[in-house]
């Protein structure tokens, strides 16, 4: 059997598994910002008479809230997602008078040669 050795983090000092960063997770998310040049938000327009989303230039998409299709566009509306890698995509709940959609995106990235 093969032993892995371990190494302290290079800013807090726990005893962690080597990496390419030599940086604990939670030192590794403090320092570097994945989600950098990702649209934070994303406006949809909805039309009230027929049910359908706008999917620009002038195409209207017919989806239920908090279907597949309607997360579909969602994710697709964001920009900034082509250089990280998509992990996870849900809805996140509104009140049922909201207008609002919120969408959980859960993304990954290599950082550091090879530190994920």
């Amino acid at each position: 059997t093969q032993t892995v050795g371990h190494v302290l983090c290079c800013l807090c000092g726990i005893n962690i598994q080597p990496n390419p960063a030599n940086m604990c997770v939670n030192c590794l998310k403090t320092q570097v910002d994945i989600t950098e040049g990702i649209q934070r938000q994303v406006t949809v327009l909805y039309c009230d008479g027929c049910g359908r989303y706008l999917q620009p230039p002038k195409h209207w998409l017919a989806a239920e809230l908090e279907s597949k299709e309607l997360l579909t566009f969602c994710v697709k509306r964001t920009k900034g997602l082509n250089r990280v890698k998509l992990v996870d995509a849900s809805f996140i709940w509104t009140e049922p008078h909201s207008k609002r959609l919120k969408v959980k995106l859960t993304i990954q990235k290599d950082i550091f040669n090879g530190a994920i």
